[in-house]
């Protein structure tokens, strides 16, 4: 049991990467990011200035990723013991997984 929580704990860590500058991931174009933006006025201040700045952050909606990247190469349920979690794979130059709970990115792994 507490190897199992030391891993958890391991991948937890690692999930919280944080916040990752990845323009050549960006699939809409400027025009379309500003009337992504004005047709959603409601986004989260937080949302807004990753899709203006072409990165992620934990914390942003589900469709501001979906927006951003489009459909993902690969999705994964995870259950863990507090969520039920999705995994959002991307694959370009490298791999992207972007970890989903409640509709919001809690985790964002990089693979070079």
């Amino acid at each position: 049991m507490k190897s199992r929580m030391v891993k958890l704990l391991f991948v937890a860590g690692l999930f919280l990467a944080g916040c990752t500058v990845t323009k050549d991931f960006i699939k809409p174009s400027q025009e379309e990011i500003d009337q992504y933006i004005q047709a959603h006025p409601d986004l989260p201040e937080i949302d807004k200035s990753c899709i203006y700045d072409g990165r992620f952050e934990i914390g942003i909606k589900q469709e501001t990723l979906y927006f951003l990247l489009g459909e993902p190469y690969k999705q994964e349920k995870v259950q863990q013991p507090w969520a039920l979690q999705e995994k959002w794979i991307y694959k370009k130059r490298n791999q992207k997984i972007f970890i989903l709970e409640d509709k919001h990115v809690v985790g964002i792994l990089e693979d070079e």
